[in-house]
């Protein structure tokens, strides 16, 4: 797959910004997978495709899971832009011909995480929460982290999006909650 099809269509559907984002957590990807040893394509095209399904409203994303048969949870039911990543995953596939499974897992894990995370799929959970254009408060911190240690930086990132969620008082998703608690468990 030519990573320039996949440009090209970012261009034409992402918003500038949205864009400038998927370009940022591409670089910091690429820039911190080497030490973790994962390989340099399958991050770069997982880190492209993590959003290119995210110009899409909420009843585009919910009319794309019927017609794949992705069935959505009730937290995704409430919240549809959560399903950009499993939708960003079907479309990887069906437009890029991408079947690499762990870089379509990588996609459609980007946002929530999973328990027992692959190499590739918590370099782009945290390239995607601390690339440069990332304002959140503590992301000094994972930025540090994913330079020494990628299971505490992933840690650290699913810690602040459950902290940020109870907050705000939103929804959590069991998978967030499965995924800080097997990081925790790999690093005690």
């Amino acid at each position: 797959m030519e990573t320039t099809d996949i440009l090209d269509f970012l261009r034409q559907k992402l918003k500038p910004k949205r864009l400038k984002h998927v370009l940022s957590v591409r670089d910091t990807a690429v820039s911190i997978a080497p030490q973790y040893g994962v390989d340099q394509q399958q991050i770069e095209l997982a880190a492209l495709l993590h959003d290119c399904a995210k110009w899409m409203t909420n009843g585009e994303l919910l009319t794309t899971c019927q017609h794949h048969q992705i069935v959505p949870d009730l937290i995704e039911e409430q919240n549809p832009s959560l399903l950009h990543a499993k939708v960003g995953a079907t479309l990887a596939n069906d437009r890029f011909g991408i079947i690499d499974q762990s870089v379509l897992q990588a996609v459609s894990v980007h946002t929530t995480g999973m328990a027992k995370m692959s190499t590739l799929d918590k370099v782009l959970f945290v390239a995607d929460y601390c690339e440069p254009n990332r304002p959140y408060p503590g992301i000094i911190e994972v930025r540090k982290l994913a330079t020494v240690d990628l299971n505490r930086a992933a840690l650290e990132v699913a810690r602040q999006k459950l902290e940020r969620q109870l907050v705000t008082k939103c929804m959590i998703h069991p998978q967030a909650v499965a995924t800080f608690n097997d990081l925790l468990t790999q690093i005690s």
